[in-house]
């Protein structure tokens, strides 16, 4: 019979979970506080633990950090109130491996603990490994080719063939020349006036990618996408027709939460080990080097020249790409952000739960420069993961498989 841990402070939504549980046959116990929970996953090792976020004196990440040093394979699902943790995104980063948000349903419960205790093997395998599991394995879909439109040429040629002549008098005439260049050159003003009004609202969506994505990077016009639920890498090539996978790196125990591309090089950073990992690009992503991080490192970025890395508490630090990535200059970020992105002109940094991207002057301070919202709203899926390639902004919103591409008219300057 599988044992399930329930960890909550209160005694009235520690009866519901178990009355709806027990009557599916699970084998219960319970724990009012951290150390106790704690005490009880030695003793009796559960197959999967419901841990509430707010508990009195430990808080729900104390004691996710402490189950995975007990045992760091067993399954925990984080129970959350609006509001009260930075982001579901960022406990996921932490080790956890599913969240339920309150109030939820007694059939949304049953599911997800029949995900962790029925088919816990899928939990961590990529989808095109685990036959299509039901909840965390990411099935990659091609996307769709749309024929191309032909034009209809058997139309267009008699008319052309009948203007030919007219137009081959009328261009031996200074005047119309004249006329016509002048009026191709509005033209093309025009045409130029509007390619750059499309491209700065431009926008587009590209399904059937990674759902749980935490991190992108371009490296070489490819993209590098790590998901933290089943922790993997995945690659993707991009054409007219959409993203397309190229090939998929499982990183077992790996909870990915920041990826930069160093030239040969992909460092990942790993929020609930505090480690940065130096990997070789190449096919199975072979270790370099496991670095140790001061910190719960939520975000990479390397501009070229330094590898900034940024921990859950705000702090930057730009550290030489060598072999002890030594620290360089340090700041420090008062909206303590989980994603970061440097271009030649400003720091951009993201916050999960509230969805907000800040701009930063490249001064010795990092002054801010400005605040901005998304245009384009997703409720209930947080913004997981962002980076700029060019003029366009690439965005991904944890659990919806989807990847967004947009111009700056996506940002909204508040």
């Amino acid at each position: 019979m599988s044992r399930i841990l329930i960890v909550d402070d209160e005694p009235d939504m520690r009866l519901a979970v178990r009355n709806v549980l027990k009557l599916r046959g699970y084998e219960i116990s319970e724990a009012g506080d951290g150390p106790s929970a704690l005490e009880m996953a030695r003793e009796s090792r559960p197959d999967l633990v419901l841990l509430d976020m707010r508990l009195p004196g430990m808080d729900g990440i104390e004691v996710l950090e402490g189950l995975k040093k007990i045992d760091d394979t067993v399954p925990v699902v984080m129970i959350t109130g609006y509001g009260h943790i930075q982001s579901a995104v960022d406990v996921m980063k932490l080790g956890a491996s599913e969240y339920l948000q309150k109030p939820f349903e007694n059939a949304q419960l049953v599911e997800t603990v029949k995900r962790f205790i029925q088919s816990p093997a899928k939990r961590r395998v990529p989808a095109e490994d685990s036959g299509g599991g039901v909840a965390v394995a990411v099935k990659v879909q091609a996307p769709v080719r749309q024929p191309a439109l032909q034009p209809a040429a058997s139309v267009q040629a008699p008319a052309a063939a009948v203007q030919a002549p007219q137009a081959a008098r009328s261009a031996r005439n200074p005047f119309y020349v004249l006329a016509a260049s002048l009026a191709l050159l509005l033209a093309g003003f025009g045409v130029y006036r509007q390619v750059q009004a499309n491209s700065a609202g431009y926008y587009r969506e590209y399904p059937g990618v990674a759902a749980n994505i935490s991190s992108l990077v371009w490296a070489d016009g490819k993209l590098f996408a790590g998901d933290w639920l089943s922790q993997s890498v995945y690659l993707y090539s991009a054409d007219k027709d959409g993203l397309h996978l190229e090939e998929t790196f499982p990183l077992e125990k790996t909870h990915i939460s920041g990826l930069a591309a160093a030239g040969d090089t992909l460092y990942i950073a790993d929020s609930w080990k505090k480690t940065i990992e130096a990997r070789r690009i190449a096919p199975g992503l072979p270790l370099l080097k496991s670095f140790p991080a001061p910190g719960k490192v939520s975000a990479l970025f390397y501009d070229g020249e330094y590898l900034w890395t940024c921990d859950s508490e705000g702090n930057a630090v730009l550290r030489r790409p060598d072999s002890e990535l030594t620290p360089s200059v340090s700041f420090k970020l008062q909206e303590k952000p989980d994603q970061i992105f440097k271009d030649k002109d400003y720091l951009w940094t993201a916050v999960s739960s509230t969805g907000k991207i800040y701009r930063h002057k490249l001064d010795d301070s990092l002054t801010p420069d400005g605040v901005f919202a998304l245009k384009t709203r997703r409720e209930g899926a947080p913004l997981s993961a962002f980076a700029w390639r060019g003029e366009r902004l690439w965005l991904a919103r944890d659990g919806l498989g989807i990847i967004f591409e947009a111009g700056r008219a996506e940002l909204l300057k508040e």
